[in-house]
């Protein structure tokens, strides 16, 4: 079943979360962060993140199924003031509130039979759209404000890690091992992005391409979760992301768009 009218009603809070943004605090937001305010920004961010913390609980009834929708969240709240069309933000706020709703809806079949496969598999896509709008939301920030690039790269390194903690612990593996191959991703998604920081390219661009990396990365430590790891597949992995990724930076623009 896709629909449950809980979930439906928690995800729309979200909705009126992201259309409160829109109406009053997405301008606001940038003149308090321009004006120095930041507290302002903390504040309004930290009481979005609580309400949507709250509905989360309420679903999952675990802290551990946190991560996935508070990144989710911080990143669409984040990314609305990047877009300037009002017809796109409508369309993005559609699409997060999709995501989001999805998101609720895998945590609550987990919670009734934590076994469930279609609900894995609905956290999993979840899980990829969240970090996807996570470093894009960064790089954004990053590119259009004077921020030093060790605290980017500690920003990237946390919800990567906490985010594929909260899916590999699905795989139902020691606890110790899935927390190594958590670090182990989060340490390379931030390597990947101080590389990133050299090459002239936009947000979203560089979005993509870590999205790309990440993926690829997740998909061999859920193999070996799932003990399906092969020569073969681990080959064509790194063929197929390697040719998705050459195709990404072949038709983006060698200059930061943002």
């Amino acid at each position: 079943m896709f629909f449950h009218w809980r979930v439906f009603f928690h995800s729309l809070i979200f909705v009126l979360i992201l259309e409160a943004v829109i109406r009053k605090t997405v301008s606001g937001f940038l003149v308090s962060l321009i004006a120095g305010k930041l507290i302002v920004v903390i504040i309004l961010l930290l009481v979005f993140l609580f309400i949507v913390a709250s509905s989360s609980l309420k679903i999952s009834r675990r802290f551990g199924a946190l991560p996935i929708p508070l990144t989710l969240t911080f990143s669409a709240l984040g990314l609305l003031a990047f877009i300037d069309s009002d017809s796109k933000k409508f369309f993005f706020i559609i699409l997060s509130w999709a995501t989001y709703y999805f998101c609720l809806l895998g945590l609550y079949r987990l919670r009734v039979f934590v076994k469930d496969q279609t609900a894995r598999a609905i956290l999993a896509a979840v899980a990829v759209a969240s970090i996807f709008l996570f470093y894009s939301l960064l790089y954004g920030f990053y590119l259009n404000f004077s921020v030093s690039l060790w605290i980017v790269m500690f920003l990237f390194m946390v919800p990567t890690v906490a985010v594929s903690h909260q899916y590999l612990r699905l795989m139902e593996a020691e606890k110790g091992k899935v927390w190594l191959y958590s670090l182990v991703l989060g340490f390379c998604m931030t390597e990947i992005a101080w590389i990133l920081n050299f090459w002239p390219f936009g947000y979203l661009t560089n979005g993509v391409v870590m999205l790309i990396f990440y993926f690829m990365l997740w998909n061999l430590a859920q193999s070996h979760f799932l003990n399906i790891v092969s020569k073969r597949g681990f080959v064509w992995n790194i063929v197929f992301f390697g040719i998705l990724a050459i195709m990404v930076l072949a038709s983006s623009k060698w200059l930061p768009v943002v």
